[in-house]
């Protein structure tokens, strides 16, 4: 079974603990097994880095680091752009659909029907000959014409 103040071990190592906080603890520790097994692990574990030979790191290793860190905390970040980006273009894109819409509605309300039907009936290609005269086509069909008529 754990115990819940085992969250303080590496505080009270690190001499991060308040006096009041260290005295109590160090009273607990006292008295609970399962502190005073993973307490002795810790000091254990930090005793034996603190022995271990320091090595000097590569010349630039700090540089290439925080260079390597600026470069994913920006990746980090980047992909939010884009999404405010596209989520703008779609609010303008519904912007003028929606006006649009609304332009129409106008238009088509404001016009009176007897209007809509002088439109139609302006379109209607029944108004319109088949072969203009002095057209190509017209011309073609006057030849076939007469060559069908003899």
């Amino acid at each position: 079974m754990s115990c819940p103040k085992t969250k303080l071990i590496s505080a009270y190592l690190d001499k991060e603990l308040s006096p009041g906080e260290k005295t109590a603890f160090e009273a607990h520790v006292q008295g609970c097994a399962s502190c005073s097994h993973t307490f002795e692990e810790m000091r254990l574990l930090r005793a034996s880095f603190a022995n271990v030979e320091r090595h000097p790191a590569p010349y630039g290793f700090a540089t290439r680091v925080m260079a390597r860190t600026a470069e994913l905390e920006k990746k980090k970040t980047s992909w939010l752009v884009p999404f405010f980006v596209r989520f703008a273009e779609v609010a303008v894109l519904l912007v003028v659909i929606t006006m649009g819409i609304l332009a129409g509605e106008v238009m088509t309300n404001s016009s009176p029907a007897t209007t809509t039907t002088n439109v139609s009936s302006a379109l209607s290609l029944d108004m319109f000959d088949a072969t203009p005269p002095g057209s190509l086509g017209g011309a073609y069909l006057a030849m076939t014409e007469v060559r069908n008529e003899k």
